[in-house]
């Protein structure tokens, strides 16, 4: 094709047919321009779809990690409102007007376990991790950014207070175990040799002790079941407009 429009040009040269030579020189421009057009089309056609291939798979990754927080919030919420629901009834015993110091004692000493078990609260960050770490998030639509970028700041703020508060509550825990030992399983002594230490107790300065170690865990648990209830609605939210972009 080349050759054949150099021959072309070179025959309107010789025959001084400048006018048409001129006319011809244009034709190739527009011909040029066209191509390069056509080539920047195609060139910006495979990135669209590379971009949104990438995006399809980075919606789906974000979707198996908000399916598994879902699986991580549903037993961490039902664990929380067990424990927060036990340690109100210990409140409510030892706030009764026939509490004794003996009902403190029994409690602190046969029934409360200061340290928290269950589902831990960490969430899966990985996907929306890369996608900062790439730069890729702004390969995401306008829509599709607000909603991520809303989401993990809400649970960015809420693992953070938990985070926080859980600090708290160990402190307590710290100090509270210095000075009264359980008598669980978990306790490195027990039997006889603990049981003097229990018969000649400071009765008030347990008293001070054990509501401050009581108090902090059940404001942790209320605090922990609004968060994480919170979070699961707004995680299942999430997974139900990620469907709906048909990805």
């Amino acid at each position: 094709m080349i050759k054949f429009l150099r021959k072309i040009r070179q025959q309107l040269l010789s025959e001084n047919k400048f006018s048409k030579y001129l006319l011809y020189a244009v034709g190739e421009i527009v011909l040029v321009v066209i191509g390069i057009l056509i080539a920047l089309s195609i060139n910006n056609w495979n990135e669209d779809r590379k971009r949104k291939s990438l995006m399809t798979t980075y919606i789906a990754s974000l979707k198996g990690d908000l399916k598994k927080d879902i699986e991580l919030l549903t037993p961490g919420i039902s664990y929380i409102e067990f424990d927060w629901k036990k340690n109100k009834s210990y409140s409510s015993r030892l706030s009764s007007p026939n509490a004794t110091n003996d009902t403190l004692i029994k409690i602190a000493r046969y029934e409360f376990f200061p340290a928290m078990g269950g589902p831990q609260n960490e969430l899966n960050l990985n996907t929306y991790n890369t996608l900062l770490s790439t730069g890729d998030i702004n390969l995401l639509d306008s829509g599709i950014l607000k909603k991520l970028q809303n989401h993990y700041t809400l649970v960015s703020g809420h693992l953070s207070d938990m985070k926080m508060n859980g600090q708290v509550y160990t402190d307590h825990t710290k100090e509270y175990l210095s000075s009264y030992p359980t008598i669980l399983d978990h306790n490195a002594i027990n039997g006889r040799l603990m049981a003097p230490f229990w018969e000649n107790i400071d009765e008030d300065n347990l008293k001070s002790k054990f509501n401050g170690i009581l108090t902090a865990r059940i404001f942790m648990s209320h605090d922990i079941r609004t968060r994480k209830t919170q979070l699961l609605s707004q995680t299942q939210e999430f997974v139900s407009y990620l469907d709906s972009l048909g990805h």
